[in-house]
């Protein structure tokens, strides 16, 4: 029985060795599709069939008449969820949208994968008059089911790169003076800046969100996103750059869906101002900031009425409130910009203030015109050359009476995100 054993062993591992040697060590690989038939009819002549409606509508491509076969690259994708059971698929005359009920469609209709579509049997129609094709019930365009699709749409041959068929730089206030063969097509928009960019996510958790993209040539895109799209919670972006994605139409608003945040491309924040200096009261003068004092000291108030720096003078004063070091080496457009006020009264010889760009070792003074016993606001654009890593600024405050109150202390600066 041991011999037995080992000659049927010996008998198995060669099987193996012949089965592995044949196969070269490599894992095969599954034959690329190639359809055997050949398109008979462009997108443009097919979209042609049926007549958009006042609404949704549609017509039966019916089976006993002449097969109608058109072709088209796959332009969607939904990967990242927002293109929820359609393909868009495009030839150089126009685009169309197919109802799938899948969710899972970009493992087998690829972006750029080139499609053929047995048209008859389908639905061509509309839904508020843009193009689709599936299955007409219940009143509407629904999807092809599924495990039916292969009855319908081929695929053939490898993937090929996908590129926007148009660039818009504007667009018209209205969808119906776009040509038709715009939509359902993956198109860039050039020059654009989202309306609510650094403010709003690309959708809302609860449902689809609409945001308005401002063409720099005029006009205004809708940006449709669902809110099962993986990216919903992105923040949209600021400034001016390009979007890519599926354009389409909601009666006679120009709308588009992007396919990942790979379409949204290019996007720089534009300068603003932003605060980058303030004064956090009650800790001041353990957080920097010092006082050189002849007579009466400066102090701090901070209540429900007042969160800031006083001084009031019953002698002789001459005392100096002065700022820690501030690096403005990396800004530009730096200002100061405080409130302050003089309740008995007051004058710019008593009331100064001063900046360095050194540290302290050298003071330019700045002219304070207005002085008010109500409170009164002060700005002052810091010069470019004194914006270093050493810049301070101080008050100065000198008489034999009066007080100066200031508050609502802050350094902001023109910065780029």
């Amino acid at each position: 029985m041991k011999i037995a054993h080992n000659i049927l062993t010996s008998m198995a591992l060669a099987v193996l060795c012949v089965l592995f040697a044949s196969c070269n060590w490599q894992q095969d690989v599954a034959p690329m599709p190639i359809y055997d038939g050949e398109a008979n009819t462009t997108i443009a002549e097919l979209l042609a069939m049926h007549t958009i409606g006042s609404l949704d509508s549609y017509d039966h491509l019916s089976e006993d008449s002449a097969d109608i076969i058109i072709s088209g690259i796959v332009t969607s994708s939904d990967e990242q969820g927002n293109c929820y059971k359609y393909i868009n698929i495009e030839d150089s005359t126009g685009g169309i949208q197919i109802k799938i009920n899948s969710s899972t469609l970009f493992n087998k209709y690829r972006l750029g994968q080139r499609v053929y579509v047995k048209c008859n049997g389908l639905d061509l129609g509309d839904y508020r008059r843009l193009p689709q094709m599936g299955i007409w019930a219940n009143g509407k365009m629904e999807s092809i089911p599924s495990n039916k699709a292969y009855q319908y749409i081929y695929c053939d041959g490898p993937c090929q790169t996908v590129e926007p068929f148009i660039t818009l730089t504007s667009v018209p206030a209205k969808a119906s003076e776009l040509p038709a063969e715009y939509f359902n097509r993956l198109v860039r928009l050039e020059g654009a800046t989202f309306e609510d960019g650094g403010h709003s996510t690309y959708s809302d958790a609860a449902a689809a969100t609409s945001h308005n993209i401002n063409m720099s040539g005029g006009g205004t895109v809708v940006l449709r996103t669902s809110n099962y799209a993986n990216f919903r919670a992105a923040m949209l972006p600021e400034g001016t750059g390009t979007v890519v994605g599926i354009l389409t139409r909601y009666n006679d608003d120009i709308q588009m869906v992007i396919r990942d945040l790979n379409d949204v491309q290019g996007f720089v924040a534009p300068p603003h101002f932003e605060s980058i200096f303030t004064v956090n009261y009650p800790n001041a003068f353990n957080e920097g900031w010092t006082q050189t004092a002849s007579g009466n000291e400066w102090n701090v108030l901070s209540n429900t009425s007042f969160n800031g720096f006083y001084i009031t003078a019953n002698g002789a004063t001459d005392s100096w409130l002065m700022s820690p070091a501030i690096n403005l080496s990396n800004v530009q457009s730096s200002v100061i910009s405080f409130t302050h006020r003089a309740p008995s009264g007051g004058d710019n010889t008593m009331m100064k203030l001063y900046y360095s760009a050194n540290g302290g070792t050298d003071w330019i003074e700045v002219p304070i015109s207005e002085f008010s016993t109500s409170e009164t606001d002060f700005t002052f654009n810091i010069p470019t050359d004194a914006q270093s890593s050493q810049f301070r600024f101080a008050y100065r405050f000198t008489g034999n009476s009066k007080s100066w109150y200031i508050s609502s202390i802050a350094i902001s600066a023109l910065v780029t995100k």
